[in-house]
């Protein structure tokens, strides 16, 4: 139990440093926007370059892991968009980011740091995986229907062929997209990191979480409405929340059980990862396409304070069912 609380208490402490570097001036809270460019441009990309290069390439084809992993996330993502559609009537790419706050979690700032600190080295590889698993799918799919929708805007009279190509080629030379195939590259060739590239690399990467932790704590600042009764009892994000802490786990964790076989570790993780509290990059997209902010920070919040007690029992759980000892 310690063990999670060690993890999430930080987290939290971190977006509160945001909020109050914000508040006392220190840090202009217009500054959160530029934080967020940081991460979406430099300190995710080297983090999934990382992941993926040092990832064995037989690893990355551990078919049922990445099954149970990915139908779980584009279960939840895919069914909020189309209650998003129906009942709120939402339209264009605005939809993604709603998709991406009901299936993104913590995986990489809360998920995998957990699941090593409680069982060291023999937990680092799958919780990397499904780190991967849970990023390139959403971020990848949010950046097509943006991309997507600002070509059609621009579309007036070119044909089909400039209009594809005005989608594709700033999908395919976006710096998160290049990282992930540079980094599958690696991996495919077995070619290992010059020190230099390693260390730099593992530099950004390690700076990715605490930077977007942050820029939550001093985007926040800007929301005056965000923590008033108005904003806590707001329906959208409750039901965000329940899509990304009820529905996904609970999808995830009856594919584990009843359809995907997975050794106890890889079963562990996938379920655990699922759970996780809304990650903090969603608001990174969020800022960055300007849509649904207010409600993208107060669900990331609620849902981290939320998860404290349910990640807590299904860690409790799964160790138990799963018979894993603690420790490395």
């Amino acid at each position: 139990m310690q063990i999670i609380f060690d993890i999430i208490l930080p987290i939290f402490t971190v977006i509160l440093c945001g909020y109050i570097a914000g508040r006392t001036g220190i840090v202009s809270a217009s500054g959160s926007k530029t934080l967020n460019s940081y991460v979406f441009y430099i300190t995710l990309p080297a983090l999934l370059f990382y992941a993926v290069s040092n990832a064995p390439i037989s690893q990355l084809t551990n078919w049922n892991f990445l099954f149970a992993n990915l139908i779980g996330i584009l279960s939840s993502f895919f069914l909020t968009i189309i209650f998003i559609r129906i009942f709120l009537k939402k339209k264009s790419a605005v939809l993604s980011i709603y998709g991406m706050n009901a299936s993104y979690g913590t995986t990489g700032y809360m998920g995998l740091p957990l699941l090593i600190a409680a069982f060291g080295s023999k937990a680092a590889l799958p919780a990397a995986l499904a780190t991967l698993i849970h990023n390139i799918p959403v971020i990848a799919t949010v950046i097509i229907t943006f991309e997507w929708e600002r070509a059609k805007e621009n579309r007036n009279e070119k044909g089909i062929f400039y209009f594809l190509q005005d989608v594709i080629k700033p999908v395919l030379l976006h710096p998160i997209t290049l990282s992930v195939l540079l980094g599958i590259v690696f991996s495919l060739l077995s070619i290992t990191l010059p020190a230099s590239i390693d260390i730099f690399a593992r530099f950004l990467s390690d700076a990715a979480g605490p930077t977007a932790l942050f820029a939550i704590g001093l985007g926040i600042t800007n929301q005056k409405e965000l923590l008033k009764w108005s904003s806590l009892v707001n329906k959208e994000v409750h039901f965000l929340i329940f899509m990304k802490l009820v529905f996904q786990p609970v999808i995830t964790t009856l594919l584990v059980f009843f359809v995907f076989k997975l050794e106890s570790m890889w079963a562990l993780t996938t379920i655990l990862m699922s759970a996780l509290p809304i990650g903090a990059g969603v608001f990174v997209f969020a800022q960055k396409y300007e849509k649904i902010i207010q409600e993208t920070s107060i669900g990331i919040i609620l849902s981290l304070l939320i998860s404290v007690p349910t990640v807590s029992v299904l860690f409790i759980y799964l160790i138990d069912h799963y018979s894993i000892s603690i420790g490395s």
